[in-house]
Parts: structure tokens; C-alpha cells; sequence
């Protein structure tokens, strides 16, 4: 199960702000990838947040046993994508497929095999600090329905301190004989899903966050759900976010400017 993961920096406004833009470029992705879709884009705006600069577009699509996510943050410039499948791609593949169609001036990207341990990068826990946090959950051995799936994601957020920003979205991957079970809720800017191999009673689970999480609250949430089955790895997503930070600040307060002239 190939996971791979694209930080975008320096991206381009208007596209990742441009509903039309951003689902054209799941379907692109899906067809380049070579990837088997199972379900049309799913794009939620998100521009009612407490702080505007932190607006954009989270969407995702369903593949079998896997899916595609984009994150879009166009007031910062930078926007945050997943592939997760059971289909062979390369890295080079999957970037060129993103950034073809949504430009960015700078990437950084893993790919790594969700089934072997030794894909992972090795992480210290201090890095749970930083800015986006993904946590990859590989769970053995388990029994997990579609009435499961979808209590877990609509009830993981409020015990994580994540904002759901959709209810949880639950699918069979096909309707004769399936593989497997997908689900997926949208947080703020984010997202938390779980795939199902049902034959091979093997699950697993992103919890991804662009913002900063309690690591001892995912480690006791982890736990609590699969005791010792559960073998999970932190990956930091936007550690190269600062790079584009201050010109993305300079340009919306000159976008936003209006603001300050019209309540004087």
C-alpha cells in the first residue's frame, strides 16, 4: 500500500481557490496515476473559519483501498495532497501529476510503503510540535464494519480536539463481492480516514492535521481503540512552510486592505 504525501509551496491564488481547477485536477491525477476511482470528487469550500488567511478547499476522492486528498490553503500559498492506494506509482509520477496542473514554486514529498516498517522515516516525538502533523495507523487483525467505521470518524474528532467540518463519509469499494471498506471525515483543513481490507481483516488509518496536536491525546486515543495490534508513525507535513510564510502574509493584507479603510 504505496502513501504518498506532497507539500506545495509558492502555489498559484486563483486555482486553489477555483472549485473547477481543483476537481479537474483529481481527475487528471486519478488518470495519470493509473488509479480507480469509485466514487466522483467530493470538494468542500471552507472559508468560515475563525481566521479568513486560514480559508481554502479540502477535497477528496475514493480509489480502491485508498484515496486522494488536497488541502488548498491559497492565502498562504501552499496546499497539502495525498495519494494512499494499493496501485504502483513513483514519486516523480505522483508530483508531476499535482504540480502539472496546480503550480508550486517549491514541493516536498514522501512516499513511503504503509506495509513495511522501514519505509518510515524515523521521527522524534519533539516533532509533534511542529506545523501538521499526519499520523499513519497500521491496525492487524481486527473486525471493522461500515456501522464502525462511521461511528469512529464522527467520534474521534471531538477526542482529539480536531473540528469536524463534514460528517463522516463511508463507502464499499464495490457492490459485488467488495475488498474493501473507506471512510473518511473532513476537519478543518484536514482530514481523518480509515481503509479496510476486509478479507485480510487489516486497517488503516490517517489522523492529519494542519494545525498542532496533543501527541499523548493520539497515543491514548490509539490505545484505548487497538491496545498493542496498533503500530503507527508520525510523519511532519508543512515543515517548509516559513519558506513562503511572509510573502503570503504580505499579499493578503494587501488583498484585505479594504477591511481597514472601510471601518475607519
Amino acid at each position: 500500500m504505496l502513501h504518498y504525501m506532497l507539500d506545495a509551496y509558492g502555489t498559484d491564488e486563483e486555482n486553489a481557490n477555483n472549485l473547477m481547477c481543483v476537481n479537474e485536477l483529481f481527475i487528471k491525477v486519478m488518470q495519470d496515476l493509473s488509479l480507480s476511482p469509485v466514487m466522483p470528487p467530493f470538494l468542500l469550500p471552507y472559508y468560515y473559519c475563525e481566521d479568513a488567511y486560514d480559508g481554502g478547499i479540502s477535497a477528496f476522492c475514493f480509489c480502491k483501498g485508498g484515496h486522494v486528498t488536497i488541502h488548498t490553503f491559497p492565502y498562504k500559498g501552499c496546499y497539502f495532497a495525498d495519494v494512499f492506494c494499493d496501485e504502483f506509482f513513483t514519486s516523480q509520477e505522483a508530483e508531476k501529476a499535482f504540480t502539472n496542473r496546480l503550480y508550486a514554486r517549491k514541493v516536498q514529498s514522501e512516499l513511503v510503503d504503509r506495509r513495511f516498517s522501514d519505509s518510515f522515516p524515523e521521527r522524534s516525538d519533539a516533532d509533534s510540535a511542529d506545523f501538521g502533523p499526519h499520523y499513519l495507523i497500521n491496525v492487524s487483525d481486527v473486525d471493522m464494519t461500515m456501522e464502525k467505521i462511521n461511528l469512529l470518524l464522527d467520534s474521534i474528532p471531538e477526542k482529539i480536539d480536531m473540528l469536524p467540518i463534514s460528517r463522516p463519509y463511508v463507502i464499499f469499494d464495490t457492490n459485488k463481492d467488495p475488498r474493501y471498506i473507506s471512510g473518511i471525515v473532513l476537519v478543518a483543513q484536514s482530514h481523518i480516514s480509515i481503509h479496510y481490507e476486509i478479507k485480510a481483516r487489516r486497517l488503516y488509518m490517517d489522523i492529519f492535521s494542519c494545525k498542532f496536536l496533543d501527541d499523548k491525546k493520539i497515543r491514548a486515543l490509539i490505545e484505548s481503540l487497538y491496545g498493542d495490534k496498533a503500530e503507527y508513525h508520525l510523519v511532519i507535513r508543512g515543515a517548509k512552510y516559513a519558506w513562503n510564510s511572509k510573502t503570503s502574509r504580505e499579499q493578503y493584507a494587501r488583498s484585505s486592505a479594504w477591511r481597514n479603510n472601510s471601518i475607519k
